[in-house]
């Protein structure tokens, strides 16, 4: 005879299936945006996911909360890739690797995503205040590669290499190379490889051009 369910077992398991649903309109979500469907509705979601639109309605304050959540969602699953660590690259050119293995990675899966937060960031604040972020956290990422050379310049040289690595390597960069030049990812990775080392080169190992200001 199977047990007797509880109270708190109906609510556990209420909940259970509300967060699954959730995970799933979610998963339909980033799956709509990397085929192109921009942006994507309640009912291509609710197709997608397989809950109803007025399920999805019921866990969401609207589209832009659910759009929220999937860029919530992006956030946490890929943390890493932005969050890199450099300390165990001997040389500069494993680090410049390690830096491009990263974003190649990142863009790969998220390109579409990326590209979506930022134009809705023209309309949106808080999706602006979250690419923002993200631009804050790529650049963070180049400085720590980085660290070993910018100690060594002075704070204006340091910053505008930062600058110049992290926008040679952006999002935006990806799309130009891959869309307008049909370029592959390993094409992209040879190219922002040979492109990084000869720019850090010829910036610390050269006399850096100071005059531009930051």
């Amino acid at each position: 005879m199977a047990p007797e369910r509880t109270p708190v077992d109906v609510v556990d398991g209420r909940r259970a299936r509300r967060d699954r649903s959730r995970a799933a309109v979610i998963d339909a979500v980033f799956a709509l945006i990397q085929h192109g469907k921009v942006p994507p509705s309640a009912e291509d979601v609710a197709e997608c996911s397989g809950v109803s639109v007025s399920s999805i309605f019921r866990m969401f304050d609207g589209l832009d909360d659910m759009r929220q959540a999937a860029f919530e969602r992006y956030e946490h699953d890929y943390a890493h890739l932005v969050a890199t660590e450099f300390t165990d690259d001997p040389t500069r050119l494993d680090r410049i690797d390690r830096l491009v293995r990263a974003r190649l990675e990142l863009y790969e899966a998220t390109a579409s995503v990326l590209r979506f937060a930022r134009q809705r960031a023209l309309d949106h604040e808080s999706n602006a205040a979250r690419v923002g972020l993200q631009r804050t956290r790529l650049a963070d990422q180049v400085q720590r590669c980085l660290s070993d050379e910018t100690r060594q310049l002075t704070p204006v040289a340091a910053a505008n290499l930062v600058a110049a690595v992290d926008a040679l390597t952006a999002p935006e960069a990806f799309d130009v190379l891959s869309a307008a030049h049909g370029r592959t990812s390993r094409q992209i990775g040879a190219i922002w490889r040979r492109s990084l080392a000869a720019l850090v080169a010829d910036w610390c190992d050269g006399v850096p051009d100071e005059g531009v200001s930051t």
